[in-house]
């Protein structure tokens, strides 16, 4: 979403609108009946005209009295769309998941880590304003820790469907034993996102609770790392699987 396309879509809703489409339909109707019906072509001239102008002028006025609705219900809109394709996306992996393998672990994951930042959002927006500016860098946190920690998981369904691929016990053992690893990682950085909503959810006011919160956004901070981590790990794990399945010797063809 950018400036460009939201001036766009203003201006295409503005415009699109019966009250100004009205006075421009009734103009050409007029001119068009002027020229069915023989009447003098000024007449119709002057209706089309009258219609045209009638018709900038609601836009103009619609224009400068608008302050800012339309431009909102477009960015709500384009935000609510954007959010659906997400979610989308999100239930997508969620399915290729379960298909993957039966370790239900990297499922249970991701839908504890969308259940925590659907929990982290009701939050922040019921927050008041003396907390605010801080609550939404801890929700900005989160939303880094939960992008990075999906991207491990959708690199994951890789390392799974690799470990049926890889058919010796030597190849198979060091993939698998990484693969706990980072499971293990990642649900470490859930439980910390559980015991930092749980703890904003306490937090009371006064010098006490800016503290509190300065702590929570450097244990995010710290959670972050770790994800980062992850993600490199992972990153990692692939490029050496693949290097693994190339080195593998090819299958022996049975003579019939």
């Amino acid at each position: 979403m950018n400036e460009g396309q939201i001036r766009r879509k203003v201006f295409l809703r503005l415009l699109g609108h019966p009250v100004v489409i009205a006075p421009l339909l009734l103009g050409v109707t007029g001119c068009t009946a002027a020229w069915t019906l023989d009447w003098p072509s000024a007449l119709g001239w002057f209706a089309l005209v009258a219609g045209a102008l009638g018709s900038a002028g609601a836009y103009l006025t619609r224009l400068l009295l608008d302050n800012g609705k339309t431009a909102g219900a477009v960015i709500t809109e384009m935000e609510q769309r954007d959010q659906q394709a997400i979610q989308s996306a999100l239930d997508e992996l969620d399915r290729r998941l379960c298909s993957s393998d039966n370790d239900p672990r990297p499922e249970t994951a991701l839908r504890d880590l969308r259940a925590l930042v659907r929990a982290f959002d009701e939050f922040a927006d019921k927050t008041d304003s003396l907390h605010s500016p801080a609550v939404i860098d801890v929700r900005s946190l989160v939303r880094h820790i939960f992008d990075s920690s999906v991207r491990s998981l959708e690199q994951f369904i890789d390392p799974a469907a690799t470990a049926k691929i890889l058919h010796l016990p030597e190849a198979r053992k060091p993939l698998l034993e990484q693969r706990e690893k980072i499971i293990a990682d990642i649900q470490v950085g859930i439980k910390q996102l559980g015991g930092t909503l749980a703890a904003l959810q306490q937090l009371g006011t006064g010098s006490q609770s800016t503290r509190e919160l300065a702590r929570l956004r450097d244990e995010l901070d710290q959670s972050l790392q770790i994800a980062s981590r992850v993600e490199d790990r992972l990153n990692s794990l692939l490029d050496q699987t693949e290097s693994d399945i190339r080195s593998q010797p090819p299958p022996i063809k049975q003579q019939g």
